[in-house]
């Protein structure tokens, strides 16, 4: 089922919180892999001004992400996949490259024109964002 053109949607699990809301903050669990099911490892490279140390990557790829849903702080076709969540909710989508990193991709870590395979946890809706580990307002 696609999402919208560009986002193909793979896998549902529905949670039972509250919906993810647009300009709201949450905690996410993401793991990226490329087309052959390559884990990316190094996400904050990705994600570099959105991580804090609570942002660390686990042994099987996935890791925590502390976001505020817009479209400044996600790629497009993550941003657009959260979209219809709830909380406690999972989502298993692909992503074409013009939703994500374009021909350009990051050097050493995503190649040019890469189709990613997302996975999304919704963990958590947070009322403050984190700056350096701590909240603030």
């Amino acid at each position: 089922m696609w999402i919208r053109k560009g986002v193909r949607l793979l896998e549902e699990e529905p949670g039972n919180g509250v919906p993810v809301e647009r300009q709201h903050y949450y905690l996410m669990a993401m793991r990226m892999t490329l087309n052959r099911g390559e884990i990316v490892r190094r996400p904050q490279q990705c994600l570099s001004h959105q991580m804090d140390e609570r942002c660390k990557t686990e042994d099987d790829g996935f890791f925590l992400h502390h976001v505020r849903i817009d479209r400044e702080n996600l790629v497009g076709g993550v941003f657009y996949a959260v979209q219809g969540m709830h909380v406690g909710g999972y989502r298993k989508v692909t992503i074409s490259p013009h939703l994500a990193y374009w021909e350009t991709g990051i050097a050493d870590l995503i190649p040019p024109n890469a189709k990613l395979t997302v996975e999304i946890k919704v963990l958590e809706r947070v009322k403050k964002r984190w700056k350096g580990g701590a909240q603030v307002k």
